[in-house]
């Protein structure tokens, strides 16, 4: 079985091509997990964390990928935390947005099952 930490490690490598960040919730969420941008959002299961992400996309616009970078990685058990910067990354490479934030990822018999991150909402307003 794959480790937790790795689980993680993949979910967030997929997101850096387009339609990777759909693709990547579609094979490691389950339809209870639980999805939250803590003052933002909130989602369960596979079908809201999609539309979710669709509306993301329609917002800052089609073809944006997301680039992360794990600054830290912590885990126990079944838990994995990690400090990223996930920045948005338009198609021409012009980064919309840079996010300083903190995950905690939660992961059973290799799919995540509950996912929050930590974030101060302000930096996906500064560009506006």
């Amino acid at each position: 079985m794959t480790a937790p930490t790795q689980i993680v490690e993949d979910f967030l490598a997929m997101w850096d091509r387009p339609g990777g960040f759909a693709e990547a919730v579609t094979r490691y969420f389950t339809d209870e997990t639980r999805y939250e941008n803590i003052g933002m959002s909130d989602t369960t299961g596979i079908e809201e964390a999609l539309a979710f992400i669709a509306a993301f996309e329609a917002d800052v616009g089609a073809g944006v990928v997301v680039r992360v970078t794990t600054l830290a990685t912590a885990a126990n058990g079944d838990t994995v935390m990690n400090e990223r910067i996930d920045e948005v990354v338009a198609p021409d490479g012009t980064v919309i947005h840079a996010i300083r934030l903190m995950g905690i990822f939660t992961v059973s018999d290799g799919k995540i099952t509950a996912w929050r991150d930590y974030f101060d909402t302000a930096a996906l307003t500064a560009h506006e």
